[in-house]
C-alpha cells in the first residue's frame, strides 16, 4: 500500500459537513458597542458637531482590545503615522466619533495587537486614506447650506 492509498482511505472532516450550526448566533463585542463619552460640542465654519479628547480614542483602543496610550497617539501623529486632526484646540486634539471608529478599525483591520508595531502593518497608509475620506465626507456635509 503506497501513500496514495493510505490518503484515499482515511477520511478528513469537511468544513462543509462537519460544522455546528447552534453556533451560528452573533454576539456583540465590547467594541461593537463603544460610544464615546465626553463630547464637546464645538462651532466648525459655523455648523455644530460633537468632538472628543484624544484620551477617548486612546479608550477606543483598550475597549477593542488593543490598548495604545496618549502619548503613544501624539507620537503617531507628530511621525505622520496618523494624519493630524483638524479639531486642535490649543494643544488638545480631538476627534469625531467617525475618526475615532475609523481609527480602531483600521487598525483592527491591519492586524494591529497589543504588542504589534504599528510600522509592520499598513495601518498608516490605510488610516491617511480613510481619514482623509471620512473628514470630506463629514465636513463637506457640515459645510453644506441648512435649509
Amino acid at each position: 500500500m503506497n501513500s496514495l492509498d493510505l490518503a484515499s482511505t482515511i477520511t478528513i472532516p469537511s468544513a462543509q459537513h462537519d460544522f455546528d450550526q447552534s453556533d451560528l448566533t452573533f454576539s456583540a463585542t465590547e467594541w461593537d458597542t463603544y460610544r464615546p463619552e465626553q463630547g464637546k460640542p464645538i462651532s466648525y465654519k459655523e455648523q455644530h458637531l460633537i468632538v472628543y479628547p484624544l484620551k477617548e480614542l486612546s479608550r477606543a483602543f483598550s475597549v477593542a482590545g488593543i490598548p495604545r496610550s496618549q502619548q503613544q497617539l501624539i507620537k503617531w501623529e507628530t511621525d505622520g503615522v496618523l494624519p493630524p486632526t483638524p479639531f486642535t484646540f490649543g494643544r488638545k486634539r480631538f476627534y469625531t466619533e467617525n475618526q475615532i471608529r475609523t481609527i480602531v478599525d483600521v487598525a483592527l483591520e491591519c492586524g494591529l495587537r497589543p504588542r504589534t508595531h504599528v510600522k509592520k502593518t499598513n495601518f498608516s497608509e490605510l488610516a491617511h486614506h480613510e481619514l482623509t475620506y471620512i473628514l470630506k465626507l463629514e465636513l463637506n456635509a457640515y459645510e453644506a447650506p441648512v435649509v
